[in-house]
């Protein structure tokens, strides 16, 4: 998915001190001048609703900062004609959705937990009417497992149907009906009501998985079980937040090199744009890891480029109408800076959770019926960038709709 968030700004150093609790300084120079929407009220909350409905109820606060159940998604498995990838990461989406619909973070960062999907196709035809369509039956059982033991939490089935031009469009539309039913919601509120029992009868057993992982220098996994841990299981949760703080420290230290690299292939992607993701990356990689100062070297020749692109749109706004448009959009983007500094520091942190939370899962004897588990956890971080867009760029996916500057 596109990414949208390119943000120019002077300050382009604050935004790595802001993600580490620092203020920014404000622009006072600009002064835009009054646009007019061309779009209606009544066509900008249309245009809002569509986005909302495209991501499917999903929420970044649920994704990212919730101290509730969370799980991680099992895609279903690729097979014959109809189940391709792409079906089966429509299927993955659904199943991310209905789970944060109802309050729960499928981001993919708990390795004892997951919720995947088993594919029965129970109909394929062609009508003899014209023009003629193509049908395709399934019933979708889904199951919420506990990877370590197989043990099933709960269950349910939907059944489905869909109608297209093709098979392919059929498989698709398929997918559509997919839906957040009562169902849905009683078979995951049974299951978050058992994980919770689980964390509270082994308490010393997520202690001991999160010092052993630790003992190991695997950080990632004892992050990831540690912020794994619902805030119900009062014993557990008290216990795994006492560790958030140090697991992150090693974590960060043990992946400075790693994030170095990305970080230098974020600047040479972004050219002069500001992209928040290189200042998170700065303030994530610890003052005393020997990769800070190439970073603050390799920050600081970025931050100059930038900067001289800003000074070059001031320097055109007042007579020239591109580029006060593209000047006023930006300052737009500053009011959500210190929010998206911090989002994409936490989903780094998350990314290096999933990945440890996977390897750990993969390595788990009882996988139930998914197979190479660890392999199919979905990650989430595609659709993050929506969600982002979602909570702090509405006004973007207005000016695509209809490609004229408007009112904020």
């Amino acid at each position: 998915m596109k990414r949208i968030y390119n943000i120019i700004g002077m300050a382009l150093m604050a935004a790595a001190i802001v993600a580490c609790g620092g203020q920014q300084k404000q622009d006072k120079k600009f002064a835009p001048k009054e646009r007019t929407s061309s779009l209606s009220d009544a066509e900008r909350k249309a245009a809002i609703e569509r986005k909302r409905a495209e991501l499917g109820g999903l929420n970044l606060d649920t994704l990212l900062y919730s101290h509730g159940v969370k799980f991680s998604i099992i895609q279903p498995k690729v097979q014959g004609e109809d189940i391709t990838q792409d079906i089966a990461d429509r299927i993955s989406m659904k199943m991310l959705q209905m789970a944060c619909q109802n309050g729960i973070s499928g981001l993919g960062t708990n390795p004892g937990f997951v919720l995947g999907a088993e594919i029965a196709q129970t109909g394929r035809a062609a009508t003899g009417t014209a023009p003629q369509k193509m049908t395709v039956q399934y019933e979708l059982t889904f199951k919420v497992m506990n990877t370590a033991t197989g043990d099933v939490y709960a269950t349910t089935t939907q059944n489905v149907t869909g109608v297209g031009s093709s098979f392919v469009e059929a498989n698709q539309n398929a997918t559509n009906e997919i839906k957040n039913t009562p169902a849905i919601q009683k078979m995951l509120q049974t299951a978050s009501q058992r994980i919770i029992e689980w964390y509270n009868q082994n308490a010393q057993t997520v202690k001991n998985q999160i010092e052993t992982a630790a003992g190991k220098g695997d950080y990632g996994l004892a992050l990831a079980i540690a912020s794994s841990v619902p805030q119900q299981a009062t014993t557990a949760f008290q216990y795994a937040s006492s560790k958030i703080n140090e697991l992150t420290k090693g974590l960060m230290h043990k992946k400075a090199a790693d994030m170095l690299d990305e970080m230098s292939a974020n600047i040479a992607s972004s050219g002069d744009d500001f992209n928040p993701a290189i200042g998170a990356y700065l303030s994530l990689i610890p003052t005393d890891a020997p990769e800070h100062a190439k970073a603050q070297e390799l920050y600081k020749t970025y931050a100059e480029k930038c900067k001289a692109r800003r000074d070059a749109l001031e320097a055109k706004a007042e007579r020239d109408e591109h580029a006060a448009r593209e000047l006023e959009q930006l300052k737009m983007k500053y009011e959500h800076e210190t929010d998206l500094a911090k989002v994409e520091c936490d989903k780094m942190t998350a990314k290096y959770k999933t990945q440890a939370a996977a390897n750990a899962a993969e390595t788990n004897k009882n996988k139930g019926f998914w197979g190479k588990l660890g392999d199919r956890i979905i990650k989430g971080f595609d659709v993050m960038d929506e969600v982002i867009n979602d909570k702090f760029g509405l006004q973007d996916y207005v000016k695509t709709v209809e490609d004229n500057s408007i009112d904020y």
